[in-house]
């Protein structure tokens, strides 16, 4: 049996300080439902584990002026998938959640756990990358806020500093009628990690119903998800058709960096990554109340 100590500070500070101390012997626990596993398959021999839900800092859900909202890390899937599902420009983040494994899995998962795993199937990360979400960080140098396009720089690395803390992530506040969708294909109906997922931020409006602006984020399909820069660049100032929503669907798929795994092969996953964002972009585009290209 493997032998730990266990922590719970009662405060970010806290947290931070048996971080300092410790280094790389630490583990941080939040939801626990990658810790946990990695560890009873040897994957993780932590000395310590630092839990950080004696930490309020990383709680809580809050609208901020302007109309950005700051999301706890240790805000779970859950909880995510009730408050933003009514809310069509940030409903990307809550069909991501609600796709995170099983709903006792999603009970306990969390967003900061999500995004420090840095798995190139983050369903969370790659809704988040549609919504230009922030990081929040802190650490022994103080606090930092940093885009979340940047933060992960491959499977199961961030560019996080030695001690930091992943505190919460900060949505800007959206334009006027945006809206948005995330999609993703498995293996089966539930439970499972994406093969290939797509999120959609859409906003169109002004003459002729163009798109006004477009973000696509691609996620199983490359080293961590990532934005599709040349598929957004093809709808932004356009309107929007079947035949454009085709094109920019191409340009996506020839983005992605797809891998052959027990999930799927490349060729499948490149595929689907089309397919997805004919889907998803339509689905925004419908929510937004302005569209009218078909999938």
């Amino acid at each position: 049996m493997l032998h730990f100590a266990y922590h719970e500070p009662d405060s970010l500070a806290g947290v931070i300080s048996l971080l300092a101390d410790q280094g790389e012997n630490a583990a941080l626990l939040a939801g626990g439902t990658d810790l946990l596993v990695d560890v009873r398959h040897g994957k993780l021999h932590p000395a310590c584990v630092v839990s950080l839900w004696g930490a309020p800092e990383l709680q809580g859900m809050t609208e901020e002026d302007g109309g950005s909202m700051r999301v706890g890390a240790l805000s779970t899937a859950a909880g995510l998938g009730e408050r933003f599902a009514a809310r069509p420009a940030w409903k990307c983040l809550s069909e991501a959640a609600l796709l995170l494994g099983s709903r006792q899995i999603q009970n306990v998962a969390t967003v900061g756990g999500n995004i420090c795993k840095a798995s190139p199937a983050a369903d969370l990360v790659t809704a988040l990358l549609c919504l230009d979400a922030r990081v929040l960080l802190s650490g022994p140098q103080g606090r930092r806020e940093v885009p979340l396009e940047g933060f992960l720089t491959g499977p199961g690395r961030t560019s996080m500093q030695a001690a930091e803390v992943l505190t919460g992530i900060r949505l800007p506040a959206p334009p006027d009628g945006a809206a948005t969708a995330f999609m993703k294909i498995m293996r089966r109906k539930a439970e499972d990690l994406s093969t290939a997922a797509v999120s959609a931020h859409l906003s169109i409006g002004g003459k002729g119903r163009t798109v006004q602006s477009c973000r696509i984020a691609l996620g199983a399909v490359a080293p961590f998800p990532f934005r599709a820069r040349s598929a957004e660049a093809i709808l932004i100032g356009q309107v929007l058709s079947p035949e454009l929503l085709c094109t920019a669907a191409e340009a996506a798929r020839g983005e992605a960096r797809p891998i052959d795994d027990m999930r799927g092969s490349a060729e499948y996953r490149s595929e689907m990554i089309a397919v997805l964002v004919r889907r998803a972009v339509a689905a925004a585009a419908e929510r937004t109340g302005e569209g009218d290209a078909q999938s």
